[in-house]
């Protein structure tokens, strides 16, 4: 799962207004992407790592958790969380002129429904 989730990631978000993206698994491990030198990897991951968690903390009380998006100062931070416990992370401009909202929830609900099947 991870290297088909690994390949979806690298082909499907290089969308202009992308800055970074990313997936956290279960296990505690990250894979990301940055095309800013506004996130550095460590920076990724560690935002991947509290977006998990967060995603954690909303399950625990309750709270509808399959999806959220988080306003930065310069950043929004687009958020999924699948049954089997993969997050995935994006990272676009705050500009809405920059980047195709609608491309990413597209993304946002592709991810949601990938299998071990090939992506299309």
């Amino acid at each position: 799962m991870k290297e088909m989730l690994q390949h979806w990631l690298a082909h499907r978000t290089q969308l202009p207004g992308v800055l970074a993206c990313g997936v956290r698994y279960p296990d505690k491990t990250s894979f990301a992407q940055t095309w800013s030198p506004d996130f550095p990897a460590q920076a990724l991951d560690n935002a991947l790592r509290c977006m998990s968690d967060a995603f954690q903390v909303l399950k625990i009380n309750f709270f509808p958790h399959q999806s959220v998006r988080w306003v930065y100062q310069h950043a929004f931070l687009y958020c999924a969380h699948r049954e089997d416990g993969i997050c995935l992370g994006i990272f676009t401009a705050k500009d809405p002129q920059a980047f195709d909202a609608a491309a990413i929830e597209h993304l946002v609900a592709e991810f949601r429904v990938l299998d071990n099947a090939a992506p299309k």
